[in-house]
């Protein structure tokens, strides 16, 4: 499952739905585009928000501040 985030404001909202709706559909993983220039502080913010969400199991950052993949307990 691919989510698109083109701002920062809402996007811990977006993040969550996304992943729910992986979860609720079984899709082993949620690839976030992040359409927005991430410094590098909130980088690790973000993905240690990610990553306390329950459904997921782990998550990473590809390709720099662009892609930040989640992945689900199926």
């Amino acid at each position: 499952m691919n989510a698109r985030i083109y701002s920062q404001k809402g996007a811990n909202r977006l993040i969550d739905n996304a992943i729910i709706q992986a979860y609720e559909r079984r899709e082993r993983s949620v690839d976030f585009l992040l359409l927005f220039s991430v410094k590098e502080t909130e980088k690790e913010k973000l993905l240690t928000m990610v990553k306390e969400n329950p459904l997921v199991l782990s998550a990473q950052w590809k390709f720099g501040t662009v892609l930040l993949s989640a992945y689900v307990k199926t």
